[in-house]
């Protein structure tokens, strides 16, 4: 259930839900190789209260994962063939790079109900920061944002680097609630393969369906 918020906690609750997104890439124990065997299809994190599931092509990059003993995580996507599932395993139809972040428990947002709060926040400087991936505000310029089926979408771009390699400045956005916690998830193009608008935003509502799915289908229980 959700917790309803008042407009004046509207921006510490987003700013909140997408802190993880700045985790340290270096930090925590050494992660596994991506290439010490198949790449997973999905990735369960913070105590397992969210499963992480891309598009069909995408897989889980064990090198830069983590998940901080429950209490937030950060999930990176890629294409499986790129991280050690071979030439025959399944291709993206748009090849990106896709980001979960999960933020710690705390509360929670009716994205759909707060969807001019969070255009407004967003717009801002101190919401503009909160995005940024330097955490500066003028890396960022907001395109669109609209919330759709409980997820608020946001269209940017960043001219920040990206901790994990090159990508395209233009990207999509999206926080929503799956598993009682909040989470931010993300595409980026790599710079030999664009998207437009309209297929980074595709692949986006792929994403975050494949994971309330896979959250959801964890959360039943077993027969």
């Amino acid at each position: 259930m959700f917790t309803w918020i008042s407009k004046t906690l509207l921006g510490a609750g987003a700013a909140l839900a997408l802190a993880a997104c700045q985790m340290d890439p270096a930090g925590g124990d050494t992660p596994p190789s991506r290439f010490s065997g198949p790449p997973p299809a999905r990735m369960g994190v913070a105590h397992g209260a969210v499963v992480v599931a891309g598009p069909r092509g995408f897989c889980i990059d064990r090198e830069v994962s983590q998940d901080a003993r429950g209490a937030q995580a950060l999930t990176v996507l890629s294409a499986c063939r790129g991280l050690g599932a071979g030439v025959f395993g399944p291709a993206p139809v748009h090849p990106a790079v896709l980001t979960a972040a999960v933020a710690p428990p705390g509360r929670l947002i009716d994205v759909q109900a707060a969807e001019g709060g969070l255009v407004a926040y967003f717009q801002s400087t101190r919401g503009r920061a909160a995005l940024s991936r330097s955490g500066r505000a003028d890396t960022v310029r907001l395109q669109e944002g609209f919330a759709e089926d409980g997820a608020f979408f946001l269209h940017l771009t960043d001219s920040a680097p990206f901790a994990w390699g090159a990508v395209q400045p233009d990207y999509w956005r999206a926080l929503l609630e799956t598993g009682g916690r909040m989470v931010t998830v993300a595409v980026l193009a790599q710079p030999g393969s664009p998207l437009t608008r309209d297929q980074g935003l595709a692949v986006l509502r792929d994403f975050i369906a494949a994971t309330r799915n896979a959250t959801a289908q964890a959360a039943k229980p077993k027969s």
